[in-house]
This record gives C-alpha cells, structure tokens and sequence, in this order.
C-alpha cells in the first residue's frame, strides 16, 4: 500500500492506484491541464471509499510505502482508465496517410 501526501492531507491507497495517480498529475502539469479524479481509497476505519482530488500543473504529490494490516486495495477498472487517459496526455505521433486527407477528421495540417 502507498500514502500519497497531497496539499495538507494524505489517502491511503493500493500501489497501482498510487502510481498511476502519480503519473496522471504528472502528464496533466506536463499539459499544463487540471482535472478532478476520485480515487479508490482506505478510510481510517478500514473501509473503502472514493476520496475527490484536484490535480493539476501545481499539484504536489508524495507517495511512499506504508505498512498496512488488511488487503491491498485493487481497482483494475480504475487503473486501465488513467492508464488510458495519461497515454492520451501523451506525445502523439504521426502515422502514414495513404490515400489523402480529405476524409480524415479533425486533421492538422500545421503539424503535417
């Protein structure tokens, strides 16, 4: 598990959650873009539940390990959508065109 310290708080949540989290803020400041995410995480009592961050190019973020007594919280759902979303926040690159550009949508022809 992982405690990720942001702004004057901190969640506790699973390694993959935590990373990709991490990663997510990191390409949103590198977009220089913000977004509001709900993150699974462990409550003080023990429980699961969805706590609401704002990242965004001036987040700071801690996340380091922590030793915690119940399950490793898991949300695979969670960690392929950010995965995604942080591909997407990534370089594009070109691809090969081969027969014109007439019928593609949303072409930039600056970047050609």
């Amino acid at each position: 598990m992982k405690r990720i310290h942001y702004a004057s708080g901190s969640l506790l949540t699973g390694d993959d959650i935590a990373d990709v989290l991490v990663r997510f803020a990191a390409a949103l400041a590198h977009n220089n873009d913000a977004a509001e995410v709900r993150a699974p995480a462990v409550t003080e009592g023990g429980g699961k539940d969805d706590v609401l961050l704002l990242l965004g190019p001036s987040s700071q973020m801690l996340a380091e390990h922590e030793e915690y007594g119940g399950a490793e919280l898991h949300d695979e759902r969670f960690v392929a959508e950010f995965e995604h979303k942080i591909a997407a926040l990534g370089p594009q690159r070109a691809t090969y065109v081969e027969h014109g550009t007439d019928e593609l949508p949303d072409t930039d022809f600056d970047l050609m």
